[in-house]
């Protein structure tokens, strides 16, 4: 427990809200990564996240109505009616308001190699649809298939992977929507001779394909290879390597592809560029694919040091165009570093004739560090300002643990505004799955809002590793709060703490009074819970309240101890001053006798409220307090009577 709760309390920068994880752990295995966003074109409140859940061995949705305060879900999904795994999660809106979801639908078949029989991994590309904003999803229509080939003296296997889509106006019928999906195809062939397979090295053709539709997922087009269609032997390091395809629909249903492409020398290692290919008539034919940066530029690592986890798909471009020119197009990207020693940096270049030509790539990240920046991803809004976000290592001296960054440009991209932190508390990648994160992040725009998501381990700990979706915005969003009541009495009483605002879905609630945790509870579907405590034995004067929940949300109230351990003395000190008082005034006036009756009834009908909702210790005290008062009225009546009877 403790781990948990010495998250300290953050303030969010002033640009962002505080961050959300929106996700919801419902197995044993609380991983969530590859998140996306999108939001709906007719309604700037209504968000749809999907995420990549191991929970499910699938992929999630979570759907916001009020811009991202609260979240439902999760939605799930199907794959296909033969797979049982799926990852790679995209989501997207059309005109319309109907939401798609496509992911890889990942299932065993069976491998025939001459006489023997195999199993092999195959995957599909599927798209689901929502007509109620997210909250249901269609059965799966499969896009592209990945299939299983025999043939005379050999057998393929197709398996798909990194699909992308977007959805845009379709450029034969703008008035309709085209949903365009783009993936990469590695297609392994194995040769054999009668019953003798393997009787040479597999060899691996990888292209990146298209698929379209017009009905809205129910049919798709045959595929179509956008880049060309690269061979080698499996095994072979240097062989040329297409990757990571991204797909965008300009304002004027223009058509355009950006991918990874190792060059020559292969990948993991040496030279790489972004490579683009445009489409003006709806997807039937493809521009000669354009280097981003003619002869390359350094690749990073497969792994980032010292952390260790999966990160080239960094390079990955993600593409996107000006709203009001479909020829202006951006393209951002990740990279080696100029200085010695960098090995990751965030790239932005810019095209304008329709991804002809490019600038020079210009650096996005602004730290003086050589410390690791990845996943760069990229919006821009209906009125043309960029919004770009990534994950950043600049704030660790040891490198290891990121924070999520954001920068804009109003100007086209000729300038960029100063770096400026999103998240509120970092992110130790060893506490999720050490060697995956994911492969990237997700950010979508208003013209009065930026929409971002994250992988997120902040809840892990060493020992109990987990990754969240994390989620934030530029309006800021309700602080949590809680209110107690009633706000003053005793010590021991009980009180009655109502939190709103907290992390949602049965995640815990530490109940602090001055610092010490003295209780904990768990949050309901949208982070709301009630809690009662005691109020612990304490001094007169206002005490700390604070709710604290296992992601850092905090919340503080004030109670105020009227009657406590340190005016118990007080309160006998006045009940011993009334009885001196009383006492005096009758030796004065030669009275015979004290009613000592009346005046422990009066001094228990002062100390009546204290008495009844005071700790078990602090009544101790009292009690013994009024035995000595007691005792000493009863003393003094005795003095008076003997008094009395000697002057008889």
């Amino acid at each position: 427990m403790g781990p948990l709760i010495n998250i300290p309390y953050r303030s969010p920068t002033a640009k962002f809200s505080r961050n959300i994880m929106l996700t919801y752990d419902i197995g044993n295995r609380p991983y969530q990564n590859e998140p996306h966003v999108a939001v709906n074109p007719n309604n700037p409140d209504h968000i749809v996240v999907v995420s990549h859940d191991f929970d499910v061995s699938c992929a999630v949705s979570y759907v916001s109505f009020d811009g991202g305060e609260t979240w439902r879900g999760p939605g799930m999904p199907s794959p296909g009616p033969e797979d049982t795994f799926c990852s790679d999660p995209v989501v997207d809106f059309g005109r319309d308001g109907t939401v798609y979801y496509t992911l890889l639908s990942i299932g065993a078949r069976p491998l025939r190699i001459g006489r023997l029989l195999y199993e092999t991994e195959v995957a599909s590309v599927t798209v689901s649809v929502s007509k109620d904003g997210g909250l249901s999803w269609s059965a799966p229509h499969v896009a592209s298939r990945g299939r299983v080939v025999p043939q005379a003296d050999r057998a393929s296997v197709s398996f798909l992977d990194k699909p992308w889509m977007d959805v845009g106006p379709d450029k034969n019928d703008p008035a309709k929507d085209a949903i365009y999906v783009t993936y990469t195809e590695f297609r392994i062939i194995y040769p054999f001779l009668d019953f003798y397979p393997f009787v040479g090295e597999p060899t691996i053709e990888v292209s990146i394909k298209l698929v379209k539709s017009t009905d809205g997922g129910l049919t798709w087009t045959s595929p179509v290879a956008v880049s060309p269609v690269y061979s080698g032997l499996a095994g072979d390091e240097e062989a040329r390597l297409v990757q990571g395809s991204h797909v965008h629909v300009a304002e004027d249903g223009t058509v355009y592809v950006a991918y990874y492409d190792s060059l020559d020398d292969g990948p993991f290692k040496g030279l790489f560029t972004p490579m683009v290919t445009v489409s003006r008539d709806g997807g039937r034919t493809w521009s000669k694919p354009s280097p981003v940066i003619p002869g390359g530029t350094w690749e990073q690592p497969f792994f980032l040091t010292p952390t260790y986890f999966r990160s080239w798909s960094s390079m990955f471009p993600v593409l996107k165009t000006n709203p009001a020119n479909s020829n202006e197009v951006y393209i951002v990207f990740g990279a080696t570093g100029t200085n010695s020693g960098d090995l990751s940096d965030v790239y932005f270049s810019k095209s304008v004739d329709g991804g002809a030509t490019w600038s020079k790539p210009k650096r996005v990240n602004d730290d003086l560090t050589l410390r690791n920046q990845f996943f760069p991803t990229m919006a821009v809004s209906p009125n043309g300002t960029i919004h770009i976000i990534w994950g950043d290592m600049r704030d660790d001296p040891d490198n290891y643990r990121y924070h999520i960054y954001y920068t804009r440009s109003t100007d086209g991209g000729a300038t960029f505004m100063e770096n400026s932190r999103v998240t509120d508390y970092p992110s130790n990648p060893a506490y999720g799955i050490p060697q995956f994160v994911g492969d990237y992040w997700g950010i979508v725009a208003t013209n009065t809002d930026v929409f971002m998501v994250w992988t997120d381990s902040r809840a892990g700990f060493r020992g109990a590793p987990n990754q969240d979706i994390g989620f934030a915005r530029q309006r800021p969003v309700k602080s949590p709060s809680i209110f107690i009541s009633p706000p003053q009495g005793p010590a021991g009483q009980v009180i009655t703490i109502i939190g709103d605002g907290f992390a949602p879905r049965q995640r815990e609630v530490f109940i602090e009074f001055d610092g010490v945790v003295v209780s904990s509870f768990a949050t309901d579907s949208v982070g709301r819970f009630t809690a009662t405590i005691y109020i612990p034995v304490s001094g007169e004067g206002a005490h700390l309240i604070r709710a604290i929940d296992v992601l850092g949300n905090v919340a503080e109230a004030t109670y105020y101890t009227s009657f406590g351990f340190n005016n118990i003395n007080d309160q006998l000190r006045a009940a011993r001053d009334e009885v001196v008082k009383s006492v005096e005034e009758k030796l004065s006036a030669l009275t015979p006798s004290i009613d000592v009756d009346r005046l422990a009834d009066a001094l228990t009908e002062r100390l009546k409220p204290q008495l009844s909702q005071t700790g078990s210790s602090a009544m101790l005290d009292i009690v013994l307090g009024l035995a000595i008062v007691a005792l000493a009225a009863a003393l003094i009546s005795l003095v008076i009577s003997a008094r009395k009877v000697r002057k008889q």
